[in-house]
């Protein structure tokens, strides 16, 4: 039954999805007081019309691209992370729990991620992870919780971590 209530969520995340897409991009300078975390990440080039993912990996910036704008979605945590782990084999996210503003999650067999995706495949799983499941109300942080390997920390990030991240590294 739990299966079938997840394939039914699953399926109108989907259809929502292609509804309540935008694609419009946000014009540089337009809004100037957000100092463009926004147009960081935002990028029509790369829209993927074929990827049911809100947000993807861009390895040229080292950070995720919004590849669709959700209107009007509000998804409970537990429904973005069976969004992700429909997208992704090997890494199988579980909900801990909500506190304050940041999402506790739960990573039980960590060693595709954190040994055999290499820095750069972790690195956009986490990122990725961490943009999508922020796109919850209420939710600015995530905490991943799993054993430390090669090529991921547990630990808690943001949205703004990886921008400032990016900052340093391209500036």
């Amino acid at each position: 039954m739990k299966v079938e209530h997840s394939i039914i969520r699953f399926t109108i995340l989907l259809f929502s999805i292609s509804v309540l897409s935008c694609k419009d991009t946000k014009k540089e300078g337009e809004n100037a007081s957000e100092d463009s975390m926004e147009t960081i990440v935002f990028s029509k080039a790369l829209i993927d019309e074929t990827n049911p993912a809100v947000w993807i990996y861009d390895y040229d910036k080292d950070i995720p691209l919004k590849n669709w704008e959700i209107m009007g979605l509000n998804n409970s945590p537990q429904e973005w992370i069976d969004f992700l782990n429909s997208q992704n084999r090997g890494v199988y996210l579980e909900f801990s729990k909500h506190s304050g503003d940041t999402l506790y999650v739960k990573i039980q067999e960590s060693n595709y991620l954190t040994q055999n995706m290499g820095s750069a495949g972790a690195d956009a799983y986490m990122s990725v992870a961490t943009f999508t499941l922020t796109e919850t109300k209420n939710v600015n942080y995530v905490n991943f919780d799993f054993v430390e390997g090669d090529h991921a920390t547990p630990g808690t990030y943001s949205r703004q971590y990886y921008v400032e991240r990016n900052k340093t590294r391209f500036h």
